[in-house]
């Protein structure tokens, strides 16, 4: 098995012909995802498509998936107009390039996936999860809105209401509640959520893999408006990240306190 040096926060394995597994490692700040991170991903997703692979991995590991955005690392609200949504443009380029690969992406989550990394979940073709894990937006505690794509997905899989719930309230879904809903494919026992995913590359690469390339571009069809959506998010987040609601939630993440919105 390759892998990228030990420094950068992705890992990039080949465990079999036609496999590929992206691995987050940022433990010390959750996984979260900064710049270099989203980067890695992108250039991952990338070298998987020239070498024609049948599948994609994405990984946070055996203890987590990620913690969302890297908030500490993020334009703050007099840093200029477009620039908290400037890493936005990172992240919807690699849900937008994960949709339209050949490859089946399959995400692989344990104990939990937050906020932008949930989206990023969201836009995977294939999903084990972990019995005990959990995936939540906490967008509103930090002022700010939804991004990754998940305001697109959740109303559509889940219905308006139970969105909105989980939009609004910040709202936690189970990895039970997640497979009733047909957000995610499987579970799996703590701890072997990446081993499946793979056995599930695996066995896709053994597979018809232009066939299934076929099929997923049919799936895609189902998101062929995301692109317009993307682009009416960054304008969200461009104005959500001004003003005393965005400072505010900013501040008390870093300062580890519920936020106190006026």
């Amino acid at each position: 098995m390759t892998s990228e040096i030990a420094q950068e926060p992705v890992h990039q394995e080949n465990p079999s012909p036609g496999v590929t597994v992206l691995r987050l490692d940022r433990p010390q700040r959750r996984n979260a995802l900064d710049t270099q991170t989203l980067e890695l991903l992108g250039t991952g997703l990338a070298a998987a498509a020239r070498r024609e692979d049948a599948a994609v991995v994405i990984t946070g590991g055996n203890d987590f998936f990620s913690s969302g955005g890297d908030v500490a690392s993020m334009p703050g609200p007099d840093a200029g107009v477009l620039a908290p949504a400037a890493r936005l443009t990172l992240i919807h380029d690699l849900v937008t390039s994960m949709v339209r690969a050949d490859q089946v992406i399959i995400a692989a989550v344990e104990r939990y996936a937050l906020g932008a990394a949930w989206g990023i979940v969201l836009a995977c073709d294939l999903v084990v999860a972990g019995e005990d894990a959990y995936f939540k937006a906490p967008f509103a505690a930090r002022g700010l809105t939804a991004d990754a794509g998940t305001a697109y997905h959740l109303p559509r899989r889940l219905g308006l209401q139970r969105a909105a719930a989980h939009l609004f309230l910040g709202e936690p879904l189970t990895a039970r509640e997640a497979r009733a809903a047909g957000l995610i494919t499987e579970t799996a026992a703590p701890g072997q959520a990446t081993a499946r995913a793979v056995e599930l590359a695996t066995t896709l690469a053994a597979g018809p893999t232009q066939s299934n390339a076929i099929t997923k571009s049919l799936l895609a069809q189902d998101r062929a408006d995301l692109a317009q959506f993307l682009a009416n998010e960054r304008t969200a987040m461009a104005l959500a990240g001004h003003g005393p609601n965005a400072r505010e939630g900013r501040d008390a993440f870093l300062e580890r306190r519920e936020p106190r919105f006026s």
